[in-house]
């Protein structure tokens, strides 16, 4: 575990306690989010400005997060989606699990509770570990059977292989049947998802999902 340094805590924006170098809910949000898979360069906490045009969505996911823990308890599913780049799909999703974490914390006993998963990085991984191994990447596998929430992050980005299919069907299908929360971020409504992951895996995480779509163009850097 890194000193803390009170400056360098990307989580005072939001906490409610004293800032101190003992701090032990530093500590184990900073575990939380260090098991997270979520790069550094994304921990901290964006402001995010609505849109009239996406005002109905951010309603939604504001409501979602107000009640994470009933999100999470029911194993529910979201896929956040638009066909336009850059309008907080990500944002949104890692918003929710900063929720969850914010919620969790005191009791997480330095657990890994949640995991960001970018799925063409993931595809690629696979494809390489049959040949070679990958620093990390079992042990990522075996934590996304069992941690309570997976982003899936942009989903459907390039077409996938019978293999990667079969892959990606086996862990989503596997969470979806445990009743453990799926957040997935795609730039492809269902019929788009259809095309490059086949009918039975974009069937599967459409219809186990609540949608939300945003309208929005690029947002990037008016945050």
């Amino acid at each position: 575990m890194k000193t803390l340094k009170i400056t360098d805590c990307w989580y005072k924006r939001i906490c409610t306690e004293q800032c101190s170098e003992n701090c032990i809910r530093y500590k184990l949000m900073y575990s939380l989010f260090k098991q997270s898979n979520l790069p550094e360069a994304l921990w901290d906490y964006k402001s995010l400005t609505c849109k009239d045009k996406d005002y109905q969505a951010f309603k939604e996911l504001q409501a979602k997060s107000d009640a994470i823990l009933n999100f999470i308890d029911a194993g529910n599913n979201l896929y956040i989606y638009s066909e336009n780049c850059g309008n907080g799909k990500t944002t949104w999703a890692i918003r929710l699990m900063y929720s969850y974490f914010d919620k969790i914390w005191h009791k997480s006993c330095f657990d890994c509770k949640a995991l960001f998963v970018s799925v063409p990085k993931f595809l690629y991984n696979c494809k390489r570990s049959i040949s070679q191994d990958v620093k990390g990447f079992e042990e990522l596998c075996n934590l996304i059977s069992e941690v309570d929430l997976v982003i899936w992050d942009d989903i459907g980005e390039m077409k996938a292989s019978d293999y990667e299919h079969q892959i990606l069907f086996q862990y989503i299908d596997d969470r979806i049947n445990s009743k453990k929360s799926n957040i997935y971020t795609s730039n492809k409504n269902k019929g788009q998802l259809e095309d490059v992951l086949g009918v039975r895996l974009a069937s599967r995480i459409y219809n186990c999902s609540e949608c939300i779509e945003f309208l929005e163009e690029d947002k990037r850097g008016k945050y």
